[in-house]
Parts: C-alpha cells; sequence; structure tokens
C-alpha cells in the first residue's frame, strides 16, 4: 500500500504551518482573501463602471489583491469597463494582452532583427573529418 505524502509548509502570508494542498496559504488566509474577493464582487455588481482607487477606498481590500485576482482571471476586465492590469514589461494600464501595443511592437521587432542576424550567418556545415593517427588525410 503507497504511503501518502503530505507537505506541511509555511503560509507566505500569515507564516502559519498548515499542510500544503492546492491552494498555496493556509485555510484562515484563503477565507479571508475569497472574502475580500467577494467583497470586491458585490461592490462592482452595484458599481459597474468603479475604477481600482474606487475599489480600494470602499473596500478596503489592497491594490495588490486587485491585481492579482485580475492576473489570475478572477476578476474579469471584459466585465468592467475601468479595471485594467500593468504590462509585462513597462508597467502601463493595458486591458488586453500580456503587454502594450508598443512594447509588443518593439518585442517583435527585436525577434525579427534577430532572426535577420541568424539567417546572414555562413552556415557551417554539419559532418566531420577522418584523418588518420599520424596526420595524413584518407
Amino acid at each position: 500500500m503507497a504511503n501518502p505524502q503530505f507537505e506541511v509548509v509555511n503560509c507566505p502570508r500569515c507564516n502559519k504551518i498548515f499542510q500544503k494542498s492546492n491552494r498555496s496559504q493556509c485555510p484562515d488566509c484563503t477565507r479571508e482573501l475569497d472574502a475580500a474577493l467577494i467583497r470586491c464582487m458585490d461592490f462592482l455588481r452595484r458599481n459597474h463602471k468603479a475604477d481600482e482607487e474606487q475599489i480600494v477606498q470602499e473596500t478596503g481590500v489592497p491594490a495588490e489583491f486587485i491585481k492579482a485576482w485580475i492576473k489570475d482571471g478572477r476578476l474579469l476586465v471584459s466585465d468592467y469597463p475601468n479595471l485594467n492590469y500593468p504590462c509585462s514589461s513597462c508597467g502601463k494600464p493595458i486591458r488586453k494582452n500580456k503587454m502594450c501595443t508598443n512594447c509588443l511592437t518593439k518585442f517583435t521587432d527585436d525577434v525579427n532583427k534577430l532572426n535577420e542576424r541568424q539567417a546572414a550567418r555562413p552556415q557551417i556545415e554539419g559532418g566531420f573529418q577522418i584523418r588518420d593517427r599520424f596526420g595524413r588525410n584518407s
């Protein structure tokens, strides 16, 4: 019979020891975060056009939690017109993709330049040469 392994870790939020499952924090912090998310969602249902600052002021939920929920897909920016999240490259507020248009264009240009440089390099033929022990070619 297999002996199940139980991983015991410290909660990154409160430092309590807990048995790790599918969540990265302890059950108490999970309940607290879930309650905060519900508060935010209730507020957004009543105030559909609220922005992040208004949510923070009215619910008391830290902005970094809101950004994390947007990033994780628990709050959808497509449902709320004034919510956004930062570009992964420059930090500019965006509503779709991982990068803003400027960073995506720059990234694409850089990749294209790199590919052009690779294509311009002389191709080294694969293979090998056999020489005898005395340095003469066969």
